[in-house]
């Protein structure tokens, strides 16, 4: 079934952004990036599986970037993602899918640019 997958996606993606928050407390930057990494394709594959259940595709709100502040600070970035995965996986355990893909797709916006930043800043430490 469609939610078990959705759920074990979830369920992964948390799992991988404890261990990338764990190996940020621990200046561990490549760890945080390979867990950052698979966080992402974990999420990823959720808010697919989610997009499929959608019945109105034409929804614009789910298709632009998510607005207001958001946190810029990798620390911050982390743990924000995670409480919005947390609330996307409860939101599908209730059956609520387009909550749950709301968060699940902010939690990915989020994840993306952190990923750029860090791929910025490692661009940056090699040219110096």
């Amino acid at each position: 079934m469609q939610q078990d997958k959705i759920e074990a996606a979830l369920t992964a993606a948390l799992k991988h952004i404890e261990e990338a928050i764990n190996a940020h407390a621990r200046n561990d930057e490549k760890a945080m990036s390979n867990s950052l990494w698979s966080t992402s394709a974990e999420t990823e594959y959720a808010v697919f599986l989610l997009s499929l259940l959608q019945s109105d595709k034409s929804n614009p709100t789910l298709k632009q970037a998510p607005s207001g502040k958001q946190p810029t600070e990798p620390e911050s970035i982390l743990t924000s993602a995670q409480q919005l995965l947390r609330s996307a996986k409860e939101k599908v355990q209730a059956g609520e899918y387009m909550k749950g893909y709301e968060g699940a797709w902010t939690a990915r916006n989020m994840l993306l640019k952190l990923q750029e930043w860090l791929e910025k800043k490692r661009k940056k430490e090699r040219q110096e």
